[in-house]
């Protein structure tokens, strides 16, 4: 090429010499290509090393007719007799650091029609002939297996089959290598199995799940272009032995095929096994568990499809913890929880995930005897129609108001529930007219029926008088007998353990019992019942969806704002509070600051 003005770096020197080798060199090839730096490396060095694997050929093949590292010098030949060129020979002479290389191989004799069974195969071309073959010291195209040009040159390189080079330069210098022979057929669910890949690759970004953008790290492509990582992310797939997520597989741009790093699933404890034609991937060592079976192309690929969980992952949103939820909805079980979120039952509750497990505060708060068995013969059918009521205490400690009982009324048609706190049990009959007045006014229907148990609160001659003027049929349970009013002997029940969990939880003292009953009824009346179908008590009785996006979890530690009419400029802004409950006759939040002060609301 010199001689035709062509000056040739000492770089494309020695890659030409590399390329022009035959086949049985191609293992020496790749590793000077794949551990020297072709831009550095001499050419005495690449002639060092071809010399040392020629006389190792040398010694293992008996009868060797090819001499590749001595077709340096390379022959042509002139077109046939009649031409006008005529023939002729042409010598080149490699150059470097002063050296001369030249061809040392010499002519074989002009075979005679003797010699007719003396042909012997040429390990160059592979055919029968005699003497020197035509074509020996001509470069062999790795495209298209044909003899006197290279792939850059080929015509046919556009064909189907093609190479696909990356380089992977990590920040610690290490030059990494995945060398993969596709085809022109783009899957998205097809990944080549590469054993010269240093990490699994991908150019699809929609393969991958939690992909982290903190990666600085490049790959060096065939061409020469260097491309920094987009990222690295997991890849879930379905296989023979279930989903499987393959961390570490990395974002790489223009990346045109999808490879899986052998080293790196040897690394992950996957074991695979090349022979008869394929390759077998196992889940870990002990080959009992066969992930994918992977039969060999006619290109010597390992293209191994699988399907990604696309439609789990790519729908999946944002998940919110259960255990949160749980403790915001006064600790309600997960069934209802899940319940409200997947019949959208209520405003405000995010996607929550799977898993659930059961906190301290439930178990100290909630574990009882098994209930006694039910069978409702009869329901209402309109408000208000039947109400149940109970007591519940004494309390061994007062509340903050110096309550002691609670008094809860029960709607049997809707399940809504209201609560009232009493000094003494005999405040109950106030109650009841004040719950009667309120509901009717509210509801527009009659408060027909009211059922509860034979407690002396219950049993005055001014609650019966009353009754049977406003024309409220009372149903009392025979005595020693609390199952006949089951319904709210067990919401007293609920609301006790709802209340007691939550105190458990954050440690408070009993005093606030009557604060954590108060938002325990609230929560109820916004959660599913067994009694009702996809509706909550709330939705049942006002007709409206309830919201729950305000709720906190009780006992939380917060800060109220204080009113800039009860404060100076150099005063804090806020007190440091607890969240004990939401306002039943205000619209905000009840918080306690000391035990000094009394309770108070701010703002929702």
């Amino acid at each position: 090429m010199k001689s035709y003005g062509e000056e040739l770096p000492r770089e494309r020197v020695v890659q030409k010499l590399l390329i022009s080798l035959p086949k049985s060199y191609d293992s020496i090839c790749s590793v000077i290509e794949h551990s020297k730096d072709l831009d550095t490396l001499e050419i005495q060095e690449v002639v060092a090393s071809l010399k040392s694997f020629e006389l190792r050929l040398d010694r293992h093949t008996e009868n060797s007719t090819e001499k590749g590292f001595t077709s340096l010098n390379i022959e042509s030949k002139s077109s046939k007799s009649g031409s006008s060129s005529g023939n002729h020979k042409s010598q080149k002479n490699w150059k470097s650091n002063g050296k001369n290389w030249s061809n040392k191989s010499n002519s074989n004799p002009k075979p005679n029609a003797s010699n007719e069974g003396t042909k012997t195969p040429c390990k160059h071309c592979e055919k029968l002939h005699y003497g020197k073959c035509w074509y020996e010291g001509k470069p062999k195209c790795r495209g298209c297996g044909k003899f006197g040009h290279i792939l850059r040159d080929c015509h046919g390189n556009q064909s189907i089959h093609k190479v696909n080079y990356a380089n992977q330069i990590e920040e610690t210098g290490t030059l990494f290598y995945a060398c993969n022979v596709v085809t022109d057929v783009k899957l998205n669910n097809s990944w080549y199995v590469d054993s010269g890949c240093s990490n699994h690759m991908t150019g699809d970004g929609k393969l991958l799940v939690d992909i982290r953008r903190d990666v600085n790290s490049k790959v060096k492509m065939g061409i020469g272009e260097t491309v920094q990582v987009a990222g690295k992310g997991t890849l879930v797939i379905d296989t023979k032995a279930g989903r499987k997520h393959i961390q570490e597989v990395m974002l790489v741009p223009r990346l045109e095929e999808n490879l899986l790093s052998v080293g790196q699933m040897m690394e992950h404890g996957n074991c695979l096994i090349f022979g008869k034609g394929m390759v077998t991937i196992f889940d870990d060592w002990s080959l009992q568990n066969p992930i994918a079976e992977v039969q060999m192309t006619s290109n010597r690929c390992f293209p191994l499809t699988m399907e990604p969980a696309t439609q789990l992952v790519l729908k999946a949103s944002v998940t919110h913890s259960l255990q949160t939820w749980h403790k915001r909805l006064g600790h309600l079980n997960d069934q209802s929880i899940r319940l409200l979120a997947n019949q959208g039952m209520v405003h405000g509750l995010p996607s929550l995930e799977k898993d659930f497990e059961v906190c301290e505060g439930c178990k100290l708060g909630k574990q009882h005897r098994d209930s006694f068995p039910t069978e409702s013969t009869w329901r209402a059918q309109f408000p208000l129609e039947l109400v149940h009521t109970d007591i519940c205490g004494p309390m061994q400690t007062a509340s903050m108001s110096e309550n002691r009982y609670f008094l809860l009324f029960i709607d049997d048609y809707t399940r809504m529930a209201w609560v009232y706190f009493l000094i003494n049990k005999s405040n109950a009959f106030e109650c009841f007219k004040k719950f009667k007045a309120m509901t009717e006014l509210q509801s527009g229907d009659k408060v027909k029926s009211l059922r509860s148990d034979r407690g002396g609160e219950f049993m005055s001659n001014e609650f019966h008088e009353y009754c049977s003027e406003a024309g409220t049929q009372r149903q009392l349970t025979i005595a020693y007998s609390p199952q006949q009013n089951g319904v709210a002997e067990r919401k007293n029940r609920t609301v006790i353990e709802m209340a007691k969990s939550m105190l458990h939880e954050k440690g408070l003292p009993y005093e606030f019992w009557a604060e954590a009953v108060n938002t325990a009824v609230y929560l109820l009346n916004r959660c599913p019942s067994k009694s009702l179908k996809e509706v909550t008590p709330f939705e049942a009785y006002t007709g409206r969806k309830p919201g729950i996006a305000h709720l906190k979890v009780f006992g939380a530690l917060c800060h109220m704002l204080i009113p800039s009419a009860l404060r100076h400029k150099l005063e804090e802004n806020s007190h440091k509070c607890i969240f004990v409950g939401y306002g039943l006759c205000e619209k905000g939040y009840r918080q306690w600051r000391t035990q000094e002060l009394p309770l108070m609301g701010s703002q929702k």
